[in-house]
């Protein structure tokens, strides 16, 4: 019954892009918030590499993939590895 539950969720069109308003040149303007959405980069963050997801404290990170499109941050749902 669990597999069902979860086909039918996936199949249920869960939104797999976020797209916020904020601007961005590149990803480098782009951070995640703790849910996943994109925001802009804070400042004490500007300059450092884009955290690398793992099954702990950065599991949003591992969930979804930012990007600049369209000269706004993006963030693609990619899926719960752990």
């Amino acid at each position: 019954m669990h597999t069902l539950g979860l086909a039918l969720w996936l199949l249920a069109g869960a939104p797999r892009v976020t797209v916020s308003e904020v601007p961005c040149t590149t990803v480098d303007d782009c951070w995640l918030d703790e849910g996943g959405k994109p925001i802009a980069r804070p400042r004490a963050k500007k300059g450092r590499a884009l955290p690398r997801g793992d099954c702990g404290g950065k599991i949003e990170w591992l969930r979804n993939r930012l990007s600049c499109q369209n000269k706004v941050c993006t963030a693609e749902l990619i899926g719960d590895k752990c």
